[in-house]
């Protein structure tokens, strides 16, 4: 059994460590991700028509971002790099043109959201598109105040959630394996229950008591009346004579001496 709560012990200290650096490792990989997929979104001046190249279909957001930083772009619109921040205040009304390489405009759709706020960025989600082709495609970006900056991809809160939620369930399932584990290491084993199947009664020794059984009691039991034969009571008569020795008078009681014999009769003389 030592043995055996040992094993014990050890696998429930090694699931609290894997279940604590599972879920660690878990939520840190996610908000990893979640910044990554902040950095990753394209820039587009405002007043620029900025060429973007779609290398996957579906569907993308554009965001207005009023906190940030931009390094050097170069293109139709020479753009340096600098940092911007407008507050709290609303952002600025943007209008925004997407073609196509042939030059047809694109449908875009007017949302509110999603947000980012992470990796030294904060956006909004502003219009959508969904490209079916890939290819280059050229925007344009105009707005009364150009100090903001429009951001195109996926939403980066995407898959981040589920990953956060698995980060949770590891460590809870960790800790509790393992602190059950360590409890029932710590139990102490009971001992076997006596059976009385095939176990002998010693003899007691010679001079030793045997401890009793149970306490003894005040008032035995009496077995009923039923349980005992019935007999008939016996009336008390009157006490056996022991019979006269031949010889003997009425008089004579068996408690009172024999008289002697008589003397034997003289001898005749001749």
């Amino acid at each position: 059994m030592a043995g055996r709560n040992r094993r014990l012990f050890a696998f429930g200290v090694v699931a609290v460590a894997v279940g604590v650096v599972g879920g660690l490792v878990l939520w840190f990989a996610a908000g990893k991700r979640y910044d990554d997929a902040v950095a990753d979104l394209a820039p587009a001046p405002i007043g620029c028509d900025t060429t973007l190249s779609f290398d996957k279909t579906g569907t993308f957001t554009f965001f207005v971002e009023t906190k940030g930083s931009v390094g050097e772009i170069d293109g139709d619109c020479d753009a340096d790099d600098r940092s911007y921040d407008v507050g709290d205040a609303d952002p600025p009304r943007v209008t925004l043109t997407l073609r196509d390489d042939r030059g047809d405009e694109i449908d875009l759709d007017r949302i509110d959201g999603p947000e980012y706020d992470g990796s030294g960025a904060r956006g909004r989600g502003y219009q959508t598109v969904t490209i079916d082709d890939t290819g280059d495609y050229v925007l344009t970006a105009e707005a009364a105040d150009d100090s903001v900056m429009i951001r195109i991809g996926r939403d980066p809160s995407s898959g981040v959630a589920p990953m956060r939620i698995g980060a949770i369930l590891v460590l809870l399932t960790g800790v509790t394996a393992g602190v059950t584990a360590i409890a029932l290491s710590r139990r102490r084993p009971s001992g076997p229950a006596p059976s009385s199947y095939g176990s002998v009664t010693p003899w007691p020794s010679i001079g030793v008591h045997a401890p009793p059984t149970a306490p003894p009691y005040a008032n035995p039991p009496v077995a009923p009346p039923y349980a005992q034969p019935h007999r008939p009571p016996t009336q008390p008569g009157p006490a056996p004579v022991a019979p006269r020795p031949p010889g003997l008078g009425p008089d004579t009681r068996p408690d009172r001496p024999l008289p002697p014999p008589p003397p034997p009769p003289p001898p005749r003389s001749g």
